[in-house]
């Protein structure tokens, strides 16, 4: 299930949703992941990758799979997994590389395409103004939090008091 940009109980229906679809999974988050993927048609791909300095991960989505790469050596990879996930789950869409592009840039040497084309759902330097990041980062990094915190607690769906405690920490 897709769900909409909403609020942050539709973060806490997604993670439920997620955790429901990997019933009887082993708890991994690659696991999980692809529970969810195969329980929506999809295919997911998950591989350590070089990417760009200040990219630990990357949600790349084909017209027959999904890849995530997690960048090499990065501390936090089932968190960075599961921040790709969210952004599955939750139905974001970065902005094609080439749009990017044209609306941004006038020349473009390689070394700016190559990053380019590592950007992680349109996050870097220019993609948020001040310290305000992208509504679409922001929820997933929710997602992840929740995700991450209810596979280490024991996963299935929460007690009913603790969804208050999950909107709370966001």
């Amino acid at each position: 299930m897709w769900f909409a940009r909403r609020g942050q109980g539709s973060i806490v229906a997604a993670v439920d949703e997620v955790l429901a679809a990997a019933a009887g999974v082993p708890e991994s988050i690659v696991d999980v992941t692809r529970s969810w993927a195969e329980a929506n048609g999809r295919v997911v791909d998950i591989e350590d990758a070089p990417l760009s300095a200040g990219v630990f991960g990357q949600w790349i989505s084909f017209p027959d799979r999904d890849l995530v790469q997690v960048g090499r050596g990065v501390v936090g990879r089932d968190r960075t997994i599961a921040h790709e996930l969210g952004h599955m789950v939750l139905g974001h869409r970065g902005l094609p590389v080439a749009e990017f592009a044209a609306e941004h840039v006038r020349a473009v040497p390689p070394e700016l395409v190559a990053r380019m084309l590592q950007r992680s759902c349109g996050v870097d330097d220019a993609a948020h103004v001040g310290d305000q990041w992208p509504e679409d980062e922001l929820a997933a990094e929710r997602f992840a939090a929740l995700l991450v915190r209810r596979l280490r607690a024991g996963r299935g769906v929460s007690p009913r008091w603790s969804r208050y405690v999950d909107d709370a920490l966001g």
